[in-house]
Formats: C-alpha cells, sequence, structure tokens
C-alpha cells in the first residue's frame, strides 16, 4: 500500500508522455470526412478537427462559414471562458445505401451551451442543449447533450457545433446509430442505477444500525451516503434531467457546488471517526478547518466571478481531497480497519481528481470515460466505510458483552464461574427429576497441567489451558453450558445426552485430541484428561453435592490409568427385613 501512490504518479507520467507524443504525431494529420456505414454503428470522433475560438459571443452561422478554423487535436482541451465561443467543423457521409438513423452526442454533463447546426433544405437547422437550457428544451432529453442527424445517403455535409462554458473543459464527441444509442442508455442507465440502489441501500443500513445501537458514526455514515449519492447524481446529469429540469440556474451551478458540500460532509466524518486528536493533534486541526473551509468555499459564488469563485473551489478539491488521502493513511498505520478499507478506495480518487485537475489545465490529454470510473471509486468508499464501521460497532458490542458478562465468566477462559454454573445445574436437575429430561454431568480436571506449572512456567501453563478449553468446545454443543470450577478443573452439562455409552463416546474424543502434541511448544507437550460423569436422569443427586461426589471420583483414580472415563453410580439401595418391618 505505500508504494501506491508512486506507482500512481509514474502511471500520470506516462501519460503525460504517450499522450503529448500522440499529439505532436497527428498535428500534421488533417481532418478526414468521417464515413458513418460500412461496417461502423459507433465512433468517436479521434485525429483532427477544424475548430474556431471566437473571441465573443456574437457571431452567428453566417459568420462561422467564412471564419478562420485552423485543425486541432480532437482531444485537446478547449479555452473556453464566459466571454468566447467556441465553434466545430465536423464533415460527415451517410454511406450510400446505409438507412441507420444516426445521432451525436457529447458525454459532459457539466457544459453550459451546446448547439448543432445541420444543413436541412438550403438552412441551418438548430438543435440545442446544455445547462444553461431547461431539459424541455432540449433537442433530445438525457444526462448530456444529444442530437438527431439527418444526413442524406451518400453526400458529405458539414456539421456545426456551437459550444459556451464559463471555464476549460474536454469535448468528446461520439456518433452512433440510434439502435446502438439505445443500448449504450440502456448500459448507462442500468450502471448508475446499481451504483446509487448500492449507495442508498447501504444508507438505509446505516440508519437501521443507528436505531439498534445508538452510535453516532452510523448515524453519520448516513448522512455521507446521502451527500455521495447527490454529488454523484449532480455529476452524472441525473438530476439534472430529473429534478431541476426547469431551473437551469441552479442545475449549472449545482456542478460546481455540491461536490465541495460532499467533501466537506465526508473531512468531517472522517475526522470523527479517525480521532486524530490523540496523536496527530495538529494536522487534526487543520483537517477540521479543511472541512469547514470546503464547505464555505460554496459562498464564494455570490461574493466573486464565476471563474475566479470555481478556482477556488477547484483548488480546495483538490486540497481536501489530498488531506482526506492523509488522514485515512495516517488512520491505517495506527491499525484500525476504518483506514486499511478506505485507503483503497480514497487513493484511486485523488489520482482521478488530479489528472482531472491537470486536465483541465491543458496537462493531459483528455480522458472522458474517467467520470465513471471517478463514479465508481467514490461510490466504493460507502459499502468500505459501512463494512468498518460494521466490525468497529461489533468489535464495541463484544466488549461491551464481556463487561456485562464479568461477574459470570470466568476471566481466562470465558467459561461460566461456578455460581452461574451451579444455576444451570439446579435446572438441569429439576427437569431430570421432574420430566426425566436426559442430562450428563461431567467433571474434567488436567491431570499433567501442575507439572506443567512447575517444569515450564505459569505463561506456558495458562496457554495450555486456553488449548484445553478449545478442545472442550469441540465435544459440546453451543447449547451445553460448561464452567471453571478449579485451577484446571472444567465442569459440563451434555444436554440431551441419553446413554453412558453417548457420553463416553464424546469424552473419548476429548481425551484422544489432548494426546496430540499441542503446535508451537516445545519440547512437546500433551494434555492428560481425566474425567468423571453421572447421567442425572438415573442417579439424581442433588446439585448441591454433585460435583463434590464427581471430584472424589476423580480423586480415586490414578495418573497412569488405562480407564480415565469413570463414571458415579448410584448408592445401592438396602433390602429392608421382612421380620422387623411385621414387628414393627
Amino acid at each position: 500500500m505505500p508504494y501506491l501512490f508512486p506507482r500512481l504518479l509514474v502511471a500520470l507520467a506516462l501519460w503525460i508522455v504517450v499522450g503529448g507524443w500522440s499529439a505532436s504525431a497527428a498535428e500534421t494529420a488533417p481532418p478526414d470526412t468521417l464515413v458513418l456505414g460500412d461496417g461502423t454503428s459507433s465512433l468517436t470522433v479521434q485525429g483532427h478537427t477544424l475548430q474556431w475560438l471566437e473571441n465573443g459571443r456574437t457571431a452567428v452561422v453566417k459568420d462561422a462559414l467564412t471564419a478562420p478554423f485552423q485543425s486541432t487535436p480532437a482531444t485537446q482541451v478547449a479555452s473556453l471562458n464566459e466571454s468566447n465561443t467556441l465553434w466545430i467543423k465536423i464533415r460527415v457521409v451517410r454511406a450510400a445505401g446505409n438507412a441507420s438513423r444516426w445521432t451525436l452526442n457529447i458525454p459532459q454533463p457539466y457544459v453550459d451551451y451546446v448547439t448543432l447546426y445541420e444543413p436541412r433544405n438550403g438552412a441551418w437547422y438548430p438543435q440545442t442543449a446544455g445547462d444553461m437550457h431547461s431539459q424541455t428544451h432540449w433537442a433530445i432529453r438525457g444526462l448530456y447533450p444529444e442530437f438527431d442527424l439527418n444526413l442524406t445517403a451518400g453526400q458529405p455535409q458539414d456539421l456545426l457545433l456551437q459550444v459556451r462554458n464559463f471555464k476549460p473543459l474536454p469535448l468528446p464527441l461520439r456518433i452512433s446509430t440510434a439502435n446502438v444509442r439505445e443500448a449504450q442508455r440502456m448500459v448507462e442507465s442500468i450502471a448508475l442505477g446499481l451504483v446509487f440502489g448500492l449507495v442508498l441501500t447501504l444508507t438505509v443500513l446505516s440508519l437501521m444500525r443507528y436505531a439498534e445501537f445508538r452510535n453516532i458514526s452510523d448515524l453519520g455514515a448516513a448522512l455521507y451516503s446521502v451527500l455521495i449519492a447527490t454529488a454523484l447524481s449532480q455529476f452524472n446529469g441525473v438530476l439534472n434531467a430529473l429534478l431541476w429540469t426547469d431551473a437551469p440556474a441552479w442545475a449549472d451551478y449545482a456542478n460546481s457546488v455540491l461536490p465541495v458540500v460532499a467533501l466537506g460532509g465526508a473531512l468531517l466524518l472522517g475526522r470523527h471517526l479517525y480521532a486524530l486528536n490523540t496523536h496527530h493533534p495538529h494536522f487534526d486541526r487543520a483537517l477540521q478547518v479543511m472541512a469547514w473551509a470546503s464547505l464555505a468555499s460554496v459562498f464564494s459564488y455570490v461574493m466573486v466571478d464565476r471563474p475566479s469563485a470555481d478556482l477556488m473551489t477547484g483548488v480546495t478539491l483538490l486540497l481536501g481531497t489530498a488531506m482526506g488521502l492523509a488522514a485515512t493513511w495516517l488512520n491505517w498505520r495506527t491499525g484500525s480497519p476504518l483506514g486499511a478499507w478506505l485507503l483503497w478506495t480514497y487513493t484511486p480518487q485523488f489520482g482521478m481528481v488530479l489528472w482531472m485537475t491537470l486536465e483541465a489545465g491543458g496537462y493531459l490529454p483528455a480522458f472522458w470515460p474517467l467520470r465513471y470510473l471517478l463514479t465508481l471509486t467514490v461510490a466504493a468508499s460507502v459499502p468500505a466505510l459501512v463494512y468498518a464501521l460494521g466490525r468497529a460497532t461489533h468489535d464495541r458490542k463484544e466488549i461491551a458483552a464481556r463487561a456485562e458478562h464479568l461477574p459470570t465468566q470466568d476471566a481466562l477462559t470465558g467459561l461460566l464461574t461456578p455460581g452461574a454454573f451451579q444455576s444451570h445445574l439446579e435446572d438441569a436437575y429439576q427437569r431430570a427429576i421432574s420430566g426425566r429430561e436426559p442430562v450428563a454431568l461431567v467433571l474434567v480436571t488436567v491431570v499433567n497441567h501442575e507439572h506443567i506449572r512447575s517444569s515450564m512456567g505459569d505463561p506456558i501453563a495458562e496457554q495450555c489451558l486456553l488449548r484445553a478449553v478449545i478442545k472442550l468446545h469441540r465435544v459440546l454443543r453451543d447449547v451445553d453450558p460448561a464452567a471453571r470450577v478449579g485451577s484446571a478443573r472444567f465442569a459440563m452439562l451434555m444436554e440431551g445426552v441419553a446413554s453412558r455409552q453417548a457420553v463416553t463416546e464424546r469424552l473419548v474424543k476429548l481425551v484422544a485430541s489432548g494426546l496430540i502434541p499441542l503446535q508451537g511448544l516445545q519440547p512437546e507437550v500433551t494434555l492428560q484428561f481425566q474425567a468423571a460423569c453421572v447421567l442425572l436422569q438415573e442417579n439424581p443427586i442433588a446439585p448441591a453435592k454433585a460435583l463434590d461426589e464427581l471430584a472424589e471420583v476423580l480423586a480415586g483414580i490414578s495418573p497412569r490409568t488405562r480407564r480415565p472415563i469413570r463414571f458415579l453410580e448410584p448408592v445401592p439401595t438396602q433390602v429392608a427385613s421382612l421380620h422387623s418391618s411385621l414387628s414393627a
């Protein structure tokens, strides 16, 4: 994991070299006519296109037709701002005999204004899309701009795209048939639906966990999930297409506002979960300042101009993501399960945010599918967070449960204390004498425990004792209570055991497992088990003296005996004299 980030930087450097080489190698290539058909049902415009960057926003189609277009790489980031317009000219021809209906789409949900001009009957027919237009006025409503193409077969014709945006951005152009485009929409919808469905499901799960455990961290995880779902929905154009279709101004600003709001919420939640103030108090305070700065950066859009505000939020987004990654790394270094899981998702997030920042500045080639990868990695942080919180909650619950059971559990072995076991024994005794339920009471001792302690020391003796408890659990069911009633002596109740043979079979497995040398101990150590048993339904001994009588049976067994399993026999009853009863 510590080497992942340097490898990411190396990969970015390779992309810069490869992208720069490919761009320089294609600078002399003239724009080609795109042939639609002839086995091609979908394509992304590559190579070069004719582009004209108008220094203003007043030109019309007539002006663009006589403008000095220049051959420009199609993947180059368009240098747009609030006062200029980009015109793109593409020459296409539908192959003769091709009857498919073609569409052009720009998979860029956050472009302000796009108009496609297409020649029809001697005039230029416009189709408009973009954030600054209500979706009801779009040519085709969707997640991003899309247009129908009315092409004449066998006749080349030019398409003009008029693009406006307040900041530079890449403009990928995809042309496909209507059938292929419908399949693409379906795949996108299903993929985004699965991602958002998973995030919202985990939101409900976090709320359910909060209702059960009342842990504020689960409530924070639910809020974090909602913020992530909202930001990703806006990032992919879902909210623009479904919620604020008639609020283009807010739809345009939401692309810049919601990501930093989600970042601020994520940093506040991370600061609460990581608790870095213990080991890194200065960084913890810096993380808190960064979180509130992310939320406060939203107000820059009402205080300064849009490009300056967007620059401020862009820097905040990059620095906040970097600090979130650093906080996760510090948390991981402390051994927290939160950091271990979240580091796998936050590292690629930072790499992709850095890529998109350098891409917007023109330092890296445009790679529009990166938006889908970023969506996937951001969404993956939610199940990672919920899983890590689940582990932490489970650990806390186990500690609390142990604390609650301290009065009834042995501190070393976790078995019941003698007093708690006595209550189970009394209940079993009542069931045995009233309902004749089969119950076996067994007293087991590790005969050579004192020898192990005297020869190998207390630590090894305690370790052997814990190994003995593990072996005991292998012959018991979950419903069978067991207790530690001496330094190396254990009492057990075997519910539902009706015969001596069944008890003997279990205890033979226990004795045999003890004779297997314990792994990791030198010299080899074995555990010598001996057991005394009684079937309460056959020999109902009073609970007050049952364990004492079984202890007497164990005391009478030789350490080297070949019969380590003995049963407590019933006390023989004396036959009363007939003569004495008659005389009485």
